[in-house]
């Protein structure tokens, strides 16, 4: 299925990326860890194993699933919450990721959002955005923000290395702004060869650029 250009993100639907699990002393919670991973679903549509950005392979014990995992043999984007024993891992929370394909985009909307956190992951898969929306309860059903990654295109700099320049896409679409919520989004970069990869983000206090390399440091 070719993957959209937009995606609408529902109130609800931002609500699985604010779980905040975690308790002091020698609790369920005390050696807990929180890592973007890549989710494999099974026959049974049950989480059976993650692979996490650093390439580790972890066996998910015992085999876990949620509301949103519907597609049985499929992989999945998200925040996984849990302990680590060797190899195993034993899930506490799993929050979806929503993934934003680069796709080049005719109009583009820069309505404001809130930057907390930007960061390619460590196998270079993928570039990692943490922010937060303005939200508000309303009846209006089409309120709903629309997020995307335009792919600005490559460029090749003065000593002949290459950057992919990216901008986030963001339409605030009638949703109202009583408050913030947050929110995950990767972007793939798998399908690109560069030495780096730039995003521009329109926050509230103005267009920001982040860089990343996107090849592995000496």
């Amino acid at each position: 299925m070719k993957p959209l250009p937009f995606l609408a993100v529902a109130f609800l639907a931002l609500l699985s990326c604010t779980q905040d699990v975690y308790e002091k002393g020698e609790g369920t919670y005390s050696r807990m860890q929180a890592e973007m991973v890549l989710a494999h679903a099974n026959s049974d549509k049950q989480i059976d194993y993650v692979v996490t950005d650093e390439d580790e392979r972890l066996v998910t014990a015992p085999p876990f699933t949620t509301s949103w995992i519907t597609t049985a043999d499929s992989t999945y984007r998200g925040i996984l919450y849990y302990n680590k024993s060797d190899k195993l891992a034993e899930a506490i929370s799993f929050n979806r990721v929503t993934v934003l394909s680069p796709r080049q985009i005719k109009d583009i909307k820069t309505d404001p959002v809130k930057i907390e956190t930007c960061w390619v992951s460590t196998n270079k898969t993928y570039l990692n955005l943490g922010v937060r929306l303005m939200v508000g309860n309303t009846t209006d059903t089409k309120a709903k923000h629309l997020v995307a990654a335009h792919l600005v295109g490559k460029q090749t700099n003065s000593d002949g290395t290459k950057t992919i320049h990216l901008q986030f896409y963001h339409d605030q679409n009638d949703v109202p702004s009583y408050y913030s919520l947050r929110t995950y989004f990767s972007i793939p970069l798998s399908d690109f060869t560069a030495d780096s990869v730039s995003i521009s983000i329109n926050t509230h206090e103005g267009m920001t650029k982040y860089v990343f390399p996107m090849v592995a440091t000496q």
